[in-house]
This record gives C-alpha cells, sequence and structure tokens, in this order.
C-alpha cells in the first residue's frame, strides 16, 4: 500500500478502478449539468437547445454507463464508500461547525486548529451523501422522462420533471464547489487524477485517522497522528 521516490514515501489512497470511475464522472456529469442549466433557462434558439439536448443525454449516458462499471467491478469499493459517508462521530460534529477551517483561512488567512479526519473528512462525507442519493434520483428520473415522456400520466412525469430539475441544481452548484476544494488542495486533486498515490507527509496532514488507523506502516517511517490537524 506504500511506496518510497525521492521525495519520501507515498500511499495508495485512491485505485485505478476508482479513478476511472472519477473520470466517468467528470467526463458524464460535468456535460450533463451544464447543458441542463442550458435546457432548464432556454436561452437559445430551438436548433441550439436541441442540440444542447442531445449533448445532455450523451453525458446522462456516460454517467450511467460509469455507474453501472463500477457497481459491477467494483461493488465493495461501493459498500466502503456508503459506510464512510454515513460514518459519523463527535470529530465529524466539530468538523462542521467551523466548516472545516476553510472559511477561516481562505476569507480571514487565518488557521484554525481542525478535528483530525479519516480518509474522507466531513464535508466529503456529505458530499458523497448527495452525489449517492441525488446520482440514483437523477438517473432514474432522467432516464425515465426520456423513455415514457409521451404515454406516462401527465403529473408522474411532472414530478419526476420537478425532482431531476431540483436535485440536478443542488447537485450542480455542489460539485461545481467540490472542484473548486479540490483544485485548492491540489495535493488531493493530483491524487485523484494522478496515480492515485500522496506523499505520506500529506495524507498525515489531512488523514491522520486513516493514516494510524488503516494503511500500513512504511518501513523506516515514524507514523504519528498529531492531535490536531490544519485545514487545507
Amino acid at each position: 500500500m506504500s511506496q518510497h521516490d525521492e521525495h519520501g514515501p507515498r500511499v495508495l489512497k485512491h485505485p485505478l478502478i476508482s479513478r476511472l470511475f472519477h473520470w466517468g464522472l467528470i467526463l458524464g456529469f460535468l456535460p450533463a449539468a451544464l447543458t441542463g442549466f442550458f435546457i432548464w433557462l432556454k436561452p437559445f434558439g430551438e436548433d441550439l437547445q436541441n442540440m444542447i439536448m442531445q449533448i445532455h443525454i450523451i453525458g446522462a449516458s456516460i454517467l450511467t454507463l460509469s455507474c453501472i462499471f463500477y457497481t459491477i467491478f467494483a461493488l465493495d469499493r461501493i459498500v466502503a464508500f456508503t459506510r464512510r459517508i454515513f460514518s459519523f462521530d463527535e470529530r465529524d460534529m466539530a468538523w462542521m461547525k467551523i466548516c472545516g477551517g476553510y472559511p477561516q483561512k481562505m476569507l480571514l488567512g487565518k488557521t484554525i486548529p481542525v478535528p483530525p479526519m479519516g480518509k474522507m473528512n466531513s464535508g466529503q462525507k456529505q458530499m458523497g451523501i448527495m452525489m449517492l442519493i441525488g446520482g440514483i434520483l437523477l438517473i432514474v428520473t432522467g432516464w425515465a422522462l426520456y423513455a415514457f415522456l409521451p404515454v406516462a400520466p401527465k403529473a408522474a412525469m411532472y414530478w419526476f420533471d420537478m425532482v431531476h430539475l431540483v436535485v440536478g441544481i443542488v447537485l450542480g452548484v455542489s460539485v461545481f464547489a467540490h472542484i473548486f476544494l479540490g483544485i485548492y488542495n491540489w495535493g488531493e486533486f493530483l491524487c485523484m487524477f494522478g496515480d492515485g498515490t500522496q506523499p505520506l507527509h500529506e495524507a498525515e496532514h489531512h488523514n491522520p485517522v486513516w493514516v494510524e488507523n488503516e494503511i500500513e506502516p512504511v518501513k523506516g517511517s515514524k507514523i504519528t497522528t498529531p492531535g490536531q490537524q490544519q485545514p487545507g
């Protein structure tokens, strides 16, 4: 689980299949989300709106297939992910009270102590819950609208459309915020979209509980968990 390079030991945080799934989400959800806003607002003429709808369907197809393949080939990862995002304790409550220290650091330039986190911090857990539940709702309602809109009862399709719209807006805005914070934490961004590894010292900084309790110790390296974690 660990390896060494010239900059010190590294740990594998995201295996290949999880990284491929994230690429599927990027290539599928982002086009679907962006075009979804244009479909909702209808700012263009009929021809361009029709093209936008086609892009929306292509993005939705990529997203759906990514979820299906990930479920088939990485069900154990989904089980582990679900267990993590619904696991909250007093550290998560304390983390959420201060929003992980990000507003203080980004807006005030002030670094404050943050409760130590596991592999996912409390904000990532909340994002995971939204993506899991919201993603299922988007996929189900979206394909139902695509397949059954002409023949299904209008009242049912109205509510499917409303759920698709509201969930799409909430998830769309949340994902763009997630991307911003991912880029802000550049090391984590490189880890997810690179080779999946992260320098041990970064993992100890951002995810000390995960380092202490889950990863294999690195030979010749003393792994310690600080009592407080710094934001960012």
